[in-house]
């Protein structure tokens, strides 16, 4: 990461925006996980507007490894425009940005995280009913009398 933090941006009120450090995507296989080698249902949710992680560039990503692999079939992805970085539970206040502390400087810094409050609220009462949803239907035995 520290190799590429030419890459760094800041917006227009000096919020750093990290999305672009991990860009573009390593094609190398011997610098990513294989994530096509998951033999169980996964379940991915994404924001479009992830302004701290290039999180639908990585989507894809992963949906091209299990594609190749044969196993797209175990992947669920739930993607939401105008949403940021951190989908929470529902009803969890909106954060676009937050103060943060950098590791090695200990500087304080503002990060931006992306999206906007109406779509992000939506994506998290939906993806909390879905997350459920598919909890229950990979989780949950009925036993057998």
């Amino acid at each position: 990461m520290k190799t590429n933090l030419n890459k760094l941006k800041v917006d227009e009120n000096n919020h750093l925006i990290w999305r672009n450090l991990m860009l573009p995507i390593p094609t190398d296989p011997d610098k990513k996980v294989n994530v096509g080698n998951i033999r169980c249902p996964l379940l991915l949710i994404v924001g479009e507007d992830d302004q701290n992680w290039p999180a639908p560039e990585c989507a894809v990503d992963i949906e091209n490894m299990m594609k190749k692999a044969g196993n797209d079939h175990l992947l669920t992805k739930l993607s939401y425009p105008g949403t940021g970085h951190l989908i929470e539970t529902p009803y969890s206040p909106h954060t676009r940005f937050s103060n943060f502390m950098l590791a090695d400087s200990r500087e304080k810094v503002i990060v931006l995280w992306g999206g906007e409050t109406k779509p992000h609220a939506f994506a998290q009462e939906d993806s909390w009913r879905r997350i459920l949803k598919f909890l229950e239907r990979h989780l949950y035995q009925r036993s057998v009398l």
